[in-house]
């Protein structure tokens, strides 16, 4: 995520407020209901950070929910996978 931010923050300095509260808002929903979303890779699921393009994939163990990554959504889903395969 600091890398989006610090990515956001060289060219649209105005987004990254948007950005933090997308970030917050996907927090809320994923303390509440961490199951809805769609499994990408054995338990690895993802939340999209919604107007943004950007996907925070998460596990959930236990009571807890532990993000491994955030990745625009443009990237093949070769490399997202690579990525977090190699963080899980």
């Amino acid at each position: 995520m600091d890398a989006a931010i610090a990515w956001l923050r060289d060219r649209v300095p105005a987004a990254v407020a948007d950005f933090v509260h997308a970030i917050a808002r996907a927090e809320v929903h994923l303390r509440r209901t961490p199951m809805i979303y769609r499994i990408i890779r054995h338990d690895i699921r993802r939340v999209h950070l919604k107007p943004f393009r950007y996907g925070l994939y998460f596990r959930v163990v236990g009571d807890r929910v532990i993000v491994i990554a955030c990745q625009h959504t443009s990237r093949s889903p070769h490399v997202i996978l690579r990525t977090l395969s190699t963080r899980t």
